[in-house]
């Protein structure tokens, strides 16, 4: 979808609102179960950032990482996530896998 100069796929379509939605929990103050709502709005922010900058990812790779460092924000700090993601995404890009 064209908006304007930018191209928006699918996936960032649904982090945007993803992110709209937890931004409204935020403010409203309702409970995510087992999630900490401020670092999955980080997360989300991060991913949206590392998606639309390089555009030729490949998207099962890109999934299965998204998805583990989401799980791990069930039990690591904000810093280990965010160390863990950057870390395998630039194993990733260096192994050519993403």
């Amino acid at each position: 979808m064209y908006i304007g100069p930018f191209y928006f796929d699918t996936k960032e379509i649904f982090l945007i609102l993803a992110a709209i939605l937890i931004g409204f929990a935020m403010y409203f103050g309702w409970p995510l179960i087992w999630f900490n709502p401020r670092i999955l709005f980080t997360l989300i922010i991060l991913m949206l950032l590392t998606k639309g900058l390089l555009p030729a990812i490949h998207n099962e790779a890109f999934f299965i990482l998204a998805l583990i460092t989401i799980f791990l924000s069930l039990y690591l700090p904000l810093f280990q996530i965010i160390l863990f993601y950057f870390i395998s995404f630039t194993f990733f890009r260096l192994l050519k896998v993403i």
